[in-house]
């Protein structure tokens, strides 16, 4: 396989409704991403630039080049960021970001939990934020053993509401053409992944994922994967972090039952 194809791109998009603040909406309540006339000094808004400050502050990841500023040990390169923003109330992908992921970090997981993080933050702080699916394009072939990572990401929903449970929809799409016949491996593999804190079960390939809108970003890093798996899962709460939570558990679940290259996971409430 080509090194086009076994790139270390991730992607992430988030996809739910944004209500815009009204302090940042501009005159009209159009669809342009931007700040009102009387803010004082006020930049424009966008994913891009906000993800590249939050990144910063996080020491993840920094656009600060040269005269010894670049980061040790950084989580991620920049590449490009985006947004849909339409105030219409309709599932839209209100937030994306793709980044390079680098080869030489010694046991460091795929970035999933940070990039959704950062996603989260700026969505947060521009506008109130319904988030109802999320698609990840994941290098899993650079993703290390997650150890006694997945034990303590478990350990972490064990506090969540009881009530507040839920069924979401997970599909895998690929290129590869053993991945088919890899569900039920997939399905113990995740059962084993999530000690106890999410159900999975066998879905149709053909369901449909309302939580996710109808063009989500990555033409190019996604061009020649067909779905290949889906699952209902029943997980302890339904929001940005537990969507991050599943995506890792799949590409662990992935990367153990004989996948070596990316692919797109999708999680839709």
């Amino acid at each position: 396989m080509g090194d086009a194809v076994l790139d270390a791109t991730l992607l992430m998009g988030v996809h739910g409704v944004l209500t815009r603040h009204p302090w940042l909406t501009p005159p009209g309540g159009g669809s342009v991403s931007g700040v009102a006339e009387d803010v004082s000094e006020a930049e424009d808004v966008d994913v891009f630039g906000l993800a590249v400050n939050r990144a910063e502050v996080y020491g993840w990841s920094s656009t600060l080049l040269g005269a010894g500023m670049e980061l040790g040990g950084s989580r991620w390169g920049h590449n490009d960021a985006g947004e849909d923003w339409t105030q219409d109330g309709h599932v839209r992908e209100i937030g994306w970001l793709q980044v390079d992921v680098p080869t030489c970090l010694n046991r460091q997981r795929l970035p999933v939990l940070p990039v959704a993080t950062v996603l989260g933050d700026v969505l947060r702080q521009v506008g109130d934020v319904r988030v109802t699916g999320v698609h990840t394009v994941a290098p899993v072939h650079l993703a290390p053993d997650p150890a006694a990572a997945l034990l303590y990401a478990a350990h972490w929903y064990e506090l969540a509401d009881p009530g507040a449970a839920r069924d979401v929809t997970v599909t895998v799409s690929g290129r590869g053409a053993g991945l088919p016949g890899r569900g039920g491996r997939v399905r113990d593999e995740a059962l084993a992944c999530a000690y106890g804190r999410m159900a999975v079960e066998p879905e149709s390939i053909a369901v449909n994922l309302p939580g996710l809108s109808r063009s989500p970003t990555g033409e190019v890093q996604t061009e020649g994967m067909r779905r290949a798996l889906a699952f209902r899962c029943r997980v302890p709460v339904w929001s940005l972090d537990a969507a991050a939570w599943i995506t890792e558990v799949f590409v662990e679940a992935l990367r153990a039952t004989g996948t070596a290259e990316p692919v797109l996971i999708t999680v839709s409430c």
